[in-house]
């Protein structure tokens, strides 16, 4: 498995700080590009981070505030697969290893119109794997089960998995853990990694709420014989000092030999 840490779009709008101090930390970096990182970068910024990383790994979170690739509004639905093209062009660059996006399901908004919604969503993702022949992982977000996912995945193409998100899952989930571990794990690209009490989606330190961590490695333990070395962990928190309780918090369980902290420096 490999370390990255979640680097917030108002920390890159203002500088590389953040980036540079979780690169000193050892760790790779997720990158959120919101529409206005995305107007406000050029490839030569994006090559720059690349630079900066010095071969840790870089994920790409792609936009998605205001944003729906099922969109019934044709000007939505454009701007938002243009947004998702933009973000796939600075993948490109950064050489992501993972692009994560949400599908945009939001059950109470989707279900009347699930059909239609559903059939111009997949379009969206089939000309994002036009484009991008790297890992693209859909992330569960309001998701209740896995269902929604699982169908996208059936209909795309094999560079397709899932981002499983434990935060999203303790406040909306309403099957257990292993009821997603059945029907996705052979799928799974990348974990992120935060912590709530299961009501708001606060982005916790890992160990602060009310997710057990200890069941979730060990059904990771449990579903693969060897753990992918390509499996992507992200510590999804929106500060640095946040990040580094997580990882202290990885540090102290009995899995933390499965994870790469050779190169972390505190």
């Amino acid at each position: 498995m490999k370390l990255v840490a979640h680097v917030p779009a108002r920390e890159l709008l203002k500088d590389l700080n953040t980036v540079e101090k979780l690169v000193s930390l050892g760790l790779g970096v997720e990158l959120q590009l919101t529409g206005e990182v995305l107007d406000s970068f050029t490839f030569k910024d994006f090559g720059l981070i690349k630079k900066l990383t010095n071969g840790l790994p870089i994920t790409v979170h792609a936009p998605f505030m205001d944003l729906n690739p099922g969109a019934t509004e044709p000007y939505l639905l454009d701007i938002t697969r243009k947004r998702f093209l933009q973000a796939v062009s600075a993948a490109k660059v950064l050489e992501a290893e993972v692009v994560v996006f949400h599908t945009g399901y939001i059950p109470q908004k989707v279900e009347p119109i699930y059909e239609n919604w559903f059939k111009r969503a997949l379009e969206t993702f089939l000309i994002v794997g036009e484009e991008f022949k790297g890992k693209v992982a859909l992330e569960n977000v309001f998701d209740r089960d896995f269902k929604v996912i699982l169908s996208f995945l059936e209909r795309l193409p094999d560079n397709f998995g899932f981002c499983f998100d434990v935060g999203h899952f303790n406040i909306f989930s309403q099957i257990p853990l292993s009821d997603w571990f059945s029907s996705l794990s052979s799928k799974l690209y990348e974990f992120h990694l935060h912590d709530n009490l299961g009501s708001q989606d606060s982005h916790l330190p890992c160990g602060k709420g009310s997710f057990n961590f200890g069941y979730l490695f060990s059904l990771i333990e449990s579903y693969f014989n060897e753990i992918p070395s390509g499996l992507i962990l992200n510590l999804e928190n929106k500060s640095v000092d946040d990040v580094k309780e997580s990882l202290n918090f990885l540090r102290g369980t009995k899995w933390k030999e499965k994870l790469e902290f050779t190169r972390t420096k505190f």
